[in-house]
């Protein structure tokens, strides 16, 4: 082999090896990135669910307004 023969070789290694490194760095960072959404769009759902389920809210007749004559 050619010394410029394995330059180029030593380079497509490296390169194939450096991209594999971002792409998944990517995939993590896109992970991190879709979780903290999902987080942030369901917690208002679930904060709405749980509070309905534990302070049910129930009016009674004597909490209604009374009318005017």
């Amino acid at each position: 082999m050619d010394k410029r023969t394995l330059y180029i070789w030593l380079l497509l290694i490296a390169s194939i090896l450096i991209s594999g490194i971002i792409i998944s760095v990517f995939v993590k960072a896109l992970k991190v990135v879709l979780m903290a959404i999902l987080v942030l769009a369901l917690a208002p759902v679930i904060f709405f669910i749980l509070k309905r389920l534990l302070m049910p809210g129930s009016k009674s007749k004597t909490d209604k307004l009374k009318k005017r004559d």
